[in-house]
């Protein structure tokens, strides 16, 4: 990312307008209205100049001031006049000669680099207009195309004679033996991505495992394999947590010029086997038995050699290439979501979910889920490159939890266990006909299973010894714990070998045959497992992630060891969850895993509602970059001062302190105080409140409180309470309860409803209470994340040990780490409400820590500059009266 800039600099658009001229900024930047807010011209802006800069970002836009069709319009924006300036022969400001040219030597001389700049510029102008050429015909043909073929169903190919499955075919068992493996060596890689590709979800494994399968690289085609077709750059990539989060993106693109022009920007959208597959019986089986089983279900059919391949998914040859081609130009010809892309590939009977990975190579902007964004292993499954692209990370506020997330990886020990006897049995029926190298891994493997049972049997029965509460270990003393020749293992070797041969699914599938035997077999073989075949399956994939994190080394990374049984008391089993040795494998620094994106993208931006407290994306995340490259962007809300009211209150009524730490939850009196704090400010709060506690127990243990003493009933008469559900699936019916109570007009219900919601879960992330559904959002405490994890205490031992204190702040960057997690929780539930200009609602905190200057800096600055901090619970009830007072006067 930090390249060289040469002189000349792209304006920003309307920068040479009068700053008054509004509207003239809003179609400098193509915006779709006549004019933006001014906070949207200033994020467009800011954006635009990052982008072209090369830098990273991490920018804060309240939601509802029309963060994401900002984004877009700037970063599109961007990509026009970048495109123009290349027809030019103008290099970008980042782009040195070395990027230009391909990276020749500098001692070329100046006209051989121009010469060679020139034929590429040539080369790649040729190909783009001949991709339009076949856009414009794609075009043409769209609205026919909806009345092509409708009957999608599977069964339509070809029958083909079945092979008998049963034992005593030697031949039937082939498809299980691993293929003959020649180590080679390890294939250089770009600058960002060395030591990158650690465990990986099951979803990532088997869409990687497709594509080196599937075949659609052309490497069996005659024509021009895409890996050697000229790739459409520098182009955007667009990431958000959620498929609906997508969508509406998509939606937004259409309501710009650049969606709704004659040659719209090239989009393609990337989604999961679940909103993709049109296979009847892939569908069924991830209905039925979930996402890996689904995922295993389609590899089976792309690899089928034997009986009948998916009718989706083209030949591996030249006309499967062109049939692909067929569906990209359909896709890009115009700008759809991804209930269109998979409409497309029913009526062009091919596959969209490869279909849309085959079209990114030429897409200008690719939304994308996160997972796929996140792992390079996905990236190259996909053959993506980020080099010179941009990087729009959205609802980046939960970026760093998803990294860590991203790559924790568990092994139990009933994992260990099933993954033995299935590498035994494996071994009985392969042993003869393995060769070599895989032999050797197959028997390491062996070593490593039986060295992890004795470490978990010592484990168990040493009482007295550490491993009876939970202990870290770095990863050369966890190998040096299990003995024997296990650490002398070449882990380099051993992790090709895994990703290479896909080992795990060969092993794992194996044992999902001899299961299916056992069941109906009257002489079954000695080894009859007792879980389901999505267990075997699982246990192989644990093993090879935790194998694999194990291997990288270059992470700064650590094993935590449970031991279940003796934390429980002894309850449980070997074979249950609760119960035996756990081992995982817990990622201390994100920036680990993220620099790869930051090394090899052009420009990086984190944007999200709520991105306070910053700091931690700083040292997290961007903590190998020069504070010249990082650009931090802060907009207040659209909503005028006085539509906003915060209010600290740290007593109650009857004087009590609130101070709702994790004891005092305990303590009767508090819970009654909380009762009539409000029940006090629903008498003057219209519509809804929304009341967040900070975790379901202390939500359970203040709503038993109330039932005891009556205080629930005095709450329902003033606004119905409703509680969040536990069970996710609940939570939308409570919701349509809520938003109907909040509606209907006294006296058929009292003065609005309360909703009693919790920190972190559903109600605080991605649920928007705007109007009448939230005038008062009620924060009960500081939810502090619980101060005993193991995991909690690992991360905040390793930002004590590797980062300096920052004096502005605190001595201990370990604390700061803590305080932040709370806060950044706290930013995301209030910002559930405001979601327009017109929009009010007051902010109450309920505790009297949120009065400490260290708490307030970490408010969102919207919010920060309208909070008062009240001595006397009298004074914050008068300041709620007036509030809404004035804005009834107002209406």
């Amino acid at each position: 990312m930090c390249r060289r800039p040469p002189q000349k600099l792209l304006p920003v658009p309307g920068s040479s307008e009068p700053q008054s001229d509004d509207a003239a900024r809003s179609r400098a930047f193509h915006f779709p209205y006549p004019t933006a807010y001014r906070i949207q011209l200033d994020l467009m802006s800011a954006l635009f100049d990052t982008i072209e800069q090369g830098k990273a970002g991490v920018f804060e836009s309240p939601t509802g001031t029309g963060k994401t069709l900002s984004l877009l319009c700037s970063a599109l924006t961007w990509l026009e006049m970048n495109r123009q300036r290349h027809i030019l022969g103008v290099r970008a400001s980042t782009e040195t000669k070395e990027t230009a040219t391909g990276g020749e030597d500098d001692s070329e001389p100046e006209w051989v680099l121009a010469h060679e700049e020139a034929r590429q510029r040539e080369s790649l102008a040729l190909y783009e207009n001949e991709l339009r050429e076949r856009l414009d015909r794609a075009r043409l043909c769209l609205p026919g195309t909806r009345a092509a073929q409708q009957d999608v169903r599977p069964s339509r190919g070809p029958k083909r004679a079945r092979v008998d499955t049963g034992s005593s075919d030697i031949t039937d068992d082939d498809e299980f033996l691993v293929d003959d493996y020649s180590e080679r060596p390890k294939p250089i890689v770009s600058k960002g991505q060395a030591g990158s590709d650690m465990n990986l979800s099951d979803e990532v494994r088997a869409m990687m495992q497709a594509y080196e399968e599937q075949g659609f690289a052309g490497r069996q085609c005659g024509g021009m394999a895409p890996e050697n077709t000229p790739e459409t750059r520098p182009k955007i990539f667009y990431a958000s947590r959620t498929h609906s989060q997508l969508a509406q993106l998509i939606n937004e693109v259409k309501r710009t010029p650049f969606g709704k022009a004659r040659e719209p920007v090239r989009s393609i959208s990337l989604g999961s086997r679940k909103h993709m597959c049109l296979h009847a019986d892939v569908r069924r089986v991830g209905a039925t038995s979930g996402t890996d089983a689904m995922n295993e279900r389609c590899l089976e059919l792309i690899q089928n050699k034997k009986g009948q391949r998916c009718p989706f998914l083209p030949p591996h040859d030249a006309m499967g290439q062109v049939t692909m081609d067929r569906y990209r130009d359909h896709a890009l010809a115009q700008v759809h979501d991804i209930e269109e892309l998979v409409q497309l590939g029913k009526d062009l009977r091919i596959c969209p979910y490869f279909g849309t990975r085959h079209s990114a190579r030429n897409a200008e902007l690719v939304t994308l889920p996160y997972n796929l964004l996140l792992q390079h292993d996905a990236r190259e499954a996909l053959q993506l490159s980020l080099e010179e692209s941009i990087l729009l990370i959205d609802e980046a506020h939960n970026l760093i939890d998803t990294i860590l997330a991203t790559y924790t990886t568990e092994l139990t020990q009933a994992h260990i266990d099933e993954a033995t006897a299935q590498v035994d049995v494996y071994l009985q029926r392969f042993s003869k006909r393995l060769k070599g190298v895989n032999e050797e891994h197959i028997r390491i493997l062996q070593v490593i299973l039986h060295a992890m049972q004795s470490f978990c049997a010592e484990i168990c029965k040493n009482k007295q010894h550490m491993w009876q509460r939970d202990t870290s270990l770095t990863l050369p003393a966890f190998m040096a714990h299990l003995g024997g020749s296990v650490d002398q293992i070449n882990l380099v070797r051993l992790e090709r070998w895994l990703k290479d041969t896909r080992i795990a699914r060969k092993i794992g599938g194996y044992a999902n045959k001899v299961w299916e035997r056992a069941q109906t077999s009257e002489n079954p073989s000695t080894w009859r497992p007792a879980t389901r075949p999505s267990c075997m399956t699982r246990a192989m994939h644990s093993l090879e992630a935790f194998l694999l994190a194990l291997c990288n080394r270059s992470m700064n990374g650590c094993i935590l060891v449970s031991n279940e049984r003796a934390i429980s008391g002894g309850r449980g089993t070997d074979n249950t969850v609760s119960g035996g040795v756990r081992f995982k494998y817990l990622l201390l620094h994100p920036g680990d895993a993220f620099e790869p994106l930051v090394a090899d993208a052009r420009a990086i931006v984190l944007t999200g509602g709520t991105m306070e407290p910053i700091s931690d994306f700083r040292t997290q995340l961007f903590s190998n970059l020069p504070d010249e490259r990082l650009s931090l962007f802060s907009c207040g809300h659209i909503v005028p001062r006085d539509h906003v009211l915060g209010a600290v209150v740290p007593v109650g009524p009857k004087g009590h302190t609130l101070e709702f730490t994790h004891e005092a939850w305990q303590r009767p009196c508090l819970l009654d105080e909380l009762g009539n704090v409000l029940s006090n400010y629903s008498n003057i709060v219209p519509h809804g409140m929304v009341v967040f506690f900070p975790s379901y127990a202390s939500l359970d243990m203040t709503v038993a409180q109330w039932r005891k003493t009556g205080m629930l009933d005095r709450l329902s008469k003033r606004k119905q309470v409703f509680m969040e559900p536990k069970d996710a699936k609940d939570v939308d019916t409570i919701l349509r309860q809520y938003a109907s109570t909040v509606s209907t007009p006294p006296p058929t219900s009292p003065k609005g409803a309360m909703l009693l919601a919790v920190v972190g879960a559903k109600l605080s992330e991605g649920i928007n209470f705007q109007d009448e559904l939230a005038r008062c959002v009620v924060m009960v405490g500081l939810p502090f994340p619980h101060s005993q994890s193991p995991e909690l205490a690992e991360r905040l031992a390793f930002a004590r040990s590797t980062q300096p204190p920052d004096t502005r702040s605190s001595t201990d960057p370990g604390r700061d780490l803590y305080v932040n997690m709370c806060m950044r929780a706290v930013n995301q539930s209030m910002g559930r409400a405001i979601r327009h200009s017109a929009d009010y609602a007051v902010f109450l905190m309920l505790d009297q820590r949120y009065g400490r200057d260290s708490i307030l800096m970490r408010l969102p600055g919207w919010i920060r500059t309208q909070v008062q901090v009240h001595e006397r619970f009298g004074s914050s009830i008068k300041a709620v009266a007036q509030f809404f007072q004035q804005r009834k006067k107002t209406k």
